[in-house]
């Protein structure tokens, strides 16, 4: 593949090797699968994380990992049902939580998505991403009020967070509040977060 990293390939042919030798080494194991993530080859990334689970089952860090390259992957039922594996053993994972609403996101799944991160930011309120996720959940299920309330607690815990200022110019827009949606957008943009260009022209148009 063209996007495979040269450098990696070495240390991919000596953890091969490692592994080869110590087939039952989780550790090994672990790090070539994060050696082929890293080098893009997501399949056998999955394969070694699959090998090193049936060694330990119960590691979080290797089912979060494969979780992750299944949503990269766009396998989202996958991922849920990986996230799902790791509340069986960490019934308090705020992250798996937070992953399988993010999932459900992608799959248009709004009430799933929402008791998902609801759960997640019961355990851990202060997730920003989770909150601007939420956020855009509320808005889709037109929920707006809360979406104004935990829109305007995601820039107060983290005031440099572009997703965080563009959700909230959506949830003022939605409330017809135009000024505050347009400086939101522009904080959005100065934070690095690439705002519609279609969607600041409406913002400026709603203005005049």
């Amino acid at each position: 593949m063209s996007q495979q990293n040269p450098s990696l390939q070495n240390v991919i042919s000596d953890l091969e090797k490692e592994v080869k030798t110590n087939p039952n080494s989780i550790i090994a194991i672990h790090r070539l699968a994060l050696a082929y993530w890293r080098n893009f080859e997501l399949d056998k990334a999955i394969e070694y994380l699959r090998k090193a689970l049936d060694i330990d089952s119960h590691s979080i860090e290797i089912r979060a990992n494969l979780g992750s390259i299944l949503f990269q992957q766009g396998k989202f039922q996958e991922g849920i049902a990986e996230n799902k594996k790791l509340l069986e053993v960490y019934p308090n994972s705020a992250e798996a939580y937070s992953n399988i609403g993010s999932a459900h996101i992608q799959l248009g799944e709004w009430e799933n998505a929402r008791e998902n991160l609801e759960k997640a930011l019961e355990l851990k309120p202060q997730m920003i991403p989770t909150l601007a996720n939420y956020v855009a959940v509320l808005i889709h299920l037109g929920d707006i009020d809360l979406a104004v309330e935990v829109g305007e607690k995601a820039v107060r815990l983290s005031p440099q967070f572009g997703m965080g200022h563009n959700n909230l110019s959506v949830v003022y827009f939605h409330k017809g509040m135009i000024a505050k949606a347009i400086e939101e957008a522009d904080l959005a943009k100065k934070y690095g977060y690439a705002v519609s260009d279609e969607y600041y022209k409406m913002l400026l148009e709603k203005a005049k």
